[in-house]
Formats: structure tokens, C-alpha cells, sequence
């Protein structure tokens, strides 16, 4: 790893799915999203394009990479199963892997002995509160767990206030010029389109001025709207990048991207989007 700069891949929205195979299962939500899964988002993903992506990114240097939500289509333990066997290739060393739920991840509610996200990819978020990774001596990485089972029409997430506090006292204790880069599922942030308010943080406001008033924290990385995007927020003693790297697996000609490669220098960071 580089002491002066670092290249993250930032992938998100994966979307392994499964059909769930008992009858109890289907009496939920799940019905709702195998139904729009079978109608509508099949055909955008062949399975080609998982081991097509994963082959890309294994080939490719990096230093970190990001996950930021949606492994899964239904929170089905069959799916987490799928992509943990076949993002293999690429999470062979946990410290260089970092990956927070979606809401797809949390799609019903668990109990604690059934949640299939930690089960399968806990190691790569913790069981802290906040995911924390020391990337270099400039920058370190946080990650939110934002993901909240919701009712059927509705897939909005919130960010608990421990998790801002515990983000703030992590970023304390760090020297005052490091950097900090923030994943976390949902969009602060909608440049090309209006607000659903079904589809985003709860607390959204919130967030949004926390942020505004959290300098240290130069780049946000997200997933959720699938449609890619990169843009800066100029805040008054600030700039945030900000960058949607969701879905890489599907085939959507209108999307300038599949995933993201980001350099981050000590005062520089570059967005590269990449399409395969």
C-alpha cells in the first residue's frame, strides 16, 4: 500500500438472487420483490456478468475495495451464499475489503441468530457500530450500517444517532489532517433526478448537515438509485465527493458506468468510472 496514494474500487448493488423455496417464505415482502425480480430485473442480469465483473476486478490493481450494499435481491441465506462463493477471488484478504448492508440486505426482519448479512459478510463490517479501516497514513475509511427492514411499498433507510457519534469520537481520535472517506447504502444527494421519499434515508436532512459540517470527510461513496453518478458538493468550508457506483452487475446502456476506480492523493482525489 502506497504511503502517498491509494486506489479504491468501488463497487455496489450486486443483486445475487435466488427464489426463495419454502412457502413461508413468501408470505412477506419477498413475494413483492421475486415478483418485480421475475417481471422486470431478470433479463438485466445474466449470470455471465458476476463472474464477468469479478474476473475484471481480480485483474486489476487496487488497494481497497467497497461494497456498498445490495449483495442480494431478497435476503435469502441461498443468496448470500452465492455471492459469497463468487466474490471469492477478490475478498481473499479481509483488511483490504470493506462492505456495508443494503436494504435488499435486510429486505424482512431477522432475528439475530438468522441475520444471513453478517453471517456471510460480517467480517468484512464488524461488529462495532461503525466499519473502520486505516487505509494510509492520509485517509481512513468509515462505513454505516443504514439498512432497515420496511414495509412493502417502501425502501428507505436511517442513520441511528449512535452511528454519528460513534463516527464522530472514531474521527476525533485520528490525527487532525487525516482524511476520511464514508460509504454507506443510500444517497445523500440526487443530481439527476427529484427526491422519492420511499427510496431514501429517513433522516435525510439530518445527515445531509451533519456532513456539511464535518470538513474531514471528502469523499461519500454509495450505492442504492441505480444510476451512476459522480459529482461535488461544495458546502462553505468543504468540497464532497460524492460517487453512485450502483448496479455494477446489470446491463443498462443509459448508465455512463459500471463500477468506479478512485485515486485519492493526499489533496486530490480522481473519479475514473469504468465499463465493462
Amino acid at each position: 500500500m502506497s504511503t502517498d496514494s491509494l486506489t479504491i474500487l468501488h463497487l455496489s448493488d450486486l443483486h445475487f438472487s435466488a427464489y426463495p423455496k419454502n412457502w413461508g417464505q413468501w408470505f412477506s415482502k419477498r413475494l413483492l420483490g421475486a415478483t418485480n425480480w421475475w417481471l422486470n430485473r431478470s433479463s438485466k442480469y445474466p449470470a455471465q456478468r458476476y463472474h464477468q465483473l469479478i474476473e475484471v476486478v481480480r485483474q486489476m490493481d487496487w488497494d481497497h475495495l467497497v461494497i456498498s450494499g445490495d449483495l442480494t435481491q431478497l435476503a435469502l441465506p441461498e443468496e448470500f451464499a452465492r455471492a459469497r462463493m463468487a466474490l471469492r477471488p477478490v475478498l481473499k484478504d479481509q483488511e483490504r475489503v470493506s462492505i456495508v448492508p443494503g436494504n435488499h440486505d435486510y429486505y424482512v426482519s431477522e432475528t439475530e441468530e438468522s441475520d444471513n448479512f453478517h453471517s456471510y459478510f460480517g467480517s468484512f463490517f464488524g461488529k462495532n457500530e461503525i466499519h473502520t479501516r486505516r487505509l494510509n497514513q492520509d485517509w481512513h475509511l468509515i462505513g454505516w450500517h443504514s439498512a432497515i427492514p420496511t414495509s412493502w411499498y417502501n425502501a428507505s433507510g436511517c442513520v441511528r444517532r449512535e452511528t454519528l457519534k460513534a463516527t464522530d469520537k472514531y474521527i476525533q481520535q485520528q490525527a487532525t489532517d487525516t482524511r476520511f472517506v464514508l460509504v454507506n447504502h443510500y444517497p445523500i444527494s440526487f443530481p439527476d433526478r427529484e427526491h422519492d421519499t420511499k427510496h431514501e434515508l429517513l433522516n435525510l436532512e439530518q445527515v445531509q448537515y451533519w456532513l456539511s459540517n464535518r470538513p474531514k470527510i471528502r469523499l461519500y461513496l454509495h450505492g442504492h438509485i441505480h444510476h451512476n453518478w459522480h459529482h461535488v458538493q461544495q458546502y462553505s468550508s468543504h468540497s464532497l465527493h460524492i460517487v453512485n457506483s450502483a448496479s455494477s452487475t446489470m446491463i443498462d446502456e443509459n448508465s455512463a458506468s459500471s463500477f468506479h476506480r478512485i485515486r485519492l492523493h493526499k489533496d486530490q482525489i480522481q473519479v475514473e468510472p469504468i465499463s465493462f
